[in-house]
């Protein structure tokens, strides 16, 4: 099956948590490190020790010259790490600020009237089992560990991959968080090492209430 996306403008409370996010960034690339830090780190490390050179050996000699090491270690490493940090945090800024500039996001709009979840066993994530027909379904992998705060609903969109990956944000809800029909974890475990695992937004040609019971009778 073909995925259905379809392009909307952004939600305005999409475009809060984008424009959130950015200024975020922003401040994250500016960096809390400033030019006064450095000059204080120098004078700091120059002075304690100038008094090291004056003071008997003692523990205030150990005490200063250890505090004068970590002055000039800032002073050192920290432009390395400034640097580091902002050129991690730049390629997203830029696909960020691309996306909020175009202002349209793709989705997949799915309406349902039932979806079942098999709890994580391992560490391979809770699986929704959405019916999307009469006979057919959709599986969909919490490989985020967030999908459970507003999730299962009957009325919800799927992200584009590339959205996905950008915030690791899966879908976005528009009704009601429902009780799902449970599957075991055991039975899924089971059912996955027997005939395979489904991959995250695959669907196949069964009907809802088959699969369950064929992933129950493995328990």
């Amino acid at each position: 099956m073909n995925i259905a996306f379809k392009t909307r403008n952004f939600y305005a409370d999409e475009l809060r948590l984008l424009r959130t996010i950015k200024t975020q960034k922003e401040k994250e690339a500016n960096g809390k490190i400033k030019v006064y830090h450095f000059i204080i780190a120098g004078i700091l490390g120059t002075g304690l020790t100038f008094i090291t050179t004056l003071i008997p050996d003692s523990l205030w000699t150990f005490l200063f010259g250890t505090i004068a090491v970590f002055a000039f270690s800032f002073i050192v490493f920290m432009p390395y790490e400034f640097i580091k940090q902002t050129k991690n945090i730049k390629p997203f800024w830029c696909q960020l600020t691309s996306l909020i500039d175009k202002g349209t996001i793709n989705t997949w709009q799915i309406k349902t009237k039932r979806i079942a979840v098999a709890p994580e066993y391992e560490d391979e994530s809770d699986l929704y089992i959405i019916e999307l027909n009469e006979n057919e379904v959709l599986f969909l992998w919490d490989t985020e560990y967030n999908l459970n705060k507003k999730f299962p609903c009957l009325d919800f969109e799927i992200y584009e991959d590339d959205f996905f990956k950008l915030l690791g944000k899966q879908i976005y809800t528009s009704s009601e968080k429902i009780k799902p029909i449970k599957i075991d974890k055991k039975a899924k475990w089971n059912y996955m090492k027997q005939y395979g695992v489904s991959g995250h937004l695959e669907t196949e040609k069964i009907n809802f209430d088959e699969l369950i019971s064929r992933y129950n009778n493995c328990a």
